[in-house]
């Protein structure tokens, strides 16, 4: 099976404020670089946590912040807290 790399600036260009863009990784591959260099490239403010080790908490008030003020959460090792993920995609 042959990888197809990801386009960020398209998926990008196709999503809305409205819907999370949900990246999964796969062994060897990790698009945290490359999603800092869009949010550079089009100058939107970017804030980052990695799940877990109660990082619940942080991770509300990110996306509440991003809510309010726009702005980018990236939001890594989203499968050590799924019962908390669920609920913040649905603050909007």
């Amino acid at each position: 099976m042959e990888g197809i790399p990801l386009d960020l600036e398209q998926l990008w260009n196709e999503s809305d404020i409205n819907t999370p863009m949900i990246c999964l990784l796969s062994q060897g591959s990790d698009p945290s670089s490359a999603i800092t260099e869009l949010a550079k490239k089009q100058k939107i403010e970017l804030r980052a946590v990695s799940m877990g080790q109660g990082q619940e908490v942080m991770a509300r008030e990110l996306m509440l912040n991003a809510i309010q003020n726009g702005g980018w959460v990236l939001l890594q090792n989203c499968h050590l807290a799924l019962d908390v993920c669920d609920p913040l995609f649905q603050l909007h």
